[in-house]
């Protein structure tokens, strides 16, 4: 499966997470993108299976953000999207935008709550149908 990662500048916690990620063999960071235009580019282009995106608040205040998350959920086929959050809060709007294994949220810093999301999107991109269980 491939990952487009999104929100994070280059540095310690970009390769941190991209290593997190691809210690599993089947998932593989294809690209990643900083801001919400690059992130829309790579994106069209690349036709990630998921996308992680990193939030710095919610919705509400980071309307950028949502674009990112509408446009992969538009593409054809719609990718699957983790939500990363603060560790210390998952912000409330974000839960109406939750799909039954299609979208997931996860704590920055909770491991397994991430792989556990890459592996139920997996499942369900396997199926050819991203947004249907198998």
């Amino acid at each position: 499966m491939t990952v487009l990662v999104v929100g994070i500048p280059e540095g310690v916690e970009l390769e941190v997470l991209r290593s997190r990620i691809q210690r599993n063999p089947h998932f593989q960071v294809i690209s990643h993108a900083r801001t919400p235009d690059v992130a829309l580019a790579h994106a069209r282009v690349l036709l990630p299976d998921i996308t992680v995106l990193t939030l710095s608040g919610s919705f509400r205040d980071d309307p950028a953000a949502f674009g990112v998350f509408r446009g992969v959920r538009a593409l054809d086929p719609p990718s699957g999207v983790v939500l990363r959050t603060r560790a210390d809060a998952t912000p409330v709007d974000l839960d109406v935008v939750t799909v039954d294994g299609a979208v997931h949220l996860v704590r920055a810093g909770d491991e397994e709550g991430l792989m556990r999301a890459l592996r139920t999107i997996g499942l369900r991109r396997a199926t050819c149908d991203p947004d249907e269980m198998p």
